[in-house]
C-alpha cells in the first residue's frame, strides 16, 4: 500500500468515527426539536436544537437516552391560546429505541405509534447520521434513510 492509499484509508475512518463521536456526544440526552412532518414516511427526519424561542405550536421535542430509548414531549410558545384540530404524533416510548450500529456507521431506529390513535404504525429503518448546520451557526442533525427494514401500517 502506497502513502496515498494510507491517508485516504485513515481519512475514511477518521470520518466514521467522527460521526458515531457526533452522535454519542453531541445528540444523546439533548432536546431535539422534530421539523419534519410525517417523519414515520419521510427519506430524511431533521432535528434542530432545542430553545424556548423556536418552540411554535405544538412543537414535537426528543431526547434519544443513552439505555436506547426515546423520549418525548409536546410543547406550545406561552401566546399560542388554543390548539384545535391539531394531528399529534404519538409514540409508544416502550416501543420506540434507537441503536447506533459502529460497523455501518448507521442508526436503526424503531418506532411505534401513529396520529390520533397510538397504533397506526410500527417501523424499523436504518438511517445514515449528518450534522447539520442550522441557523447561527447551530448543529443540528439529520438522519437519511439507508434502508427499510419494516414497516406495517396498522390501519
Amino acid at each position: 500500500m502506497n502513502c496515498r492509499s494510507i491517508f485516504t484509508v485513515m481519512v475514511f475512518l477518521i470520518s466514521f468515527v467522527s460521526q458515531a463521536q457526533d452522535f454519542k456526544t453531541n445528540v444523546i440526552n439533548k432536546k431535539w426539536i422534530l421539523v419534519t412532518e410525517k417523519a414515520e414516511k419521510s427519506e430524511s427526519i431533521r432535528f434542530i436544537p432545542y430553545a424556548k424561542d423556536k418552540v411554535t405550536l405544538n412543537t414535537m421535542i426528543w431526547v434519544f437516552r443513552t439505555n436506547g430509548r426515546i423520549e418525548y414531549d409536546y410543547q406550545s410558545s406561552e401566546d399560542v391560546e388554543a390548539c384545535l384540530g391539531v394531528d399529534f404524533l404519538d409514540l409508544d416510548v416502550d416501543a420506540c429505541t434507537w441503536r447506533f450500529n459502529s460497523a455501518s456507521q448507521s442508526i436503526l431506529l424503531t418506532l411505534k405509534g401513529g396520529y390520533a390513535s397510538i397504533d397506526d404504525f410500527v417501523l424499523k429503518n436504518e438511517y445514515d447520521f449528518r450534522s447539520i448546520e442550522v441557523e447561527n451557526s447551530e448543529v443540528g442533525f439529520e438522519l437519511v434513510l439507508k434502508k427499510k427494514v419494516f414497516y406495517r401500517n396498522l390501519n
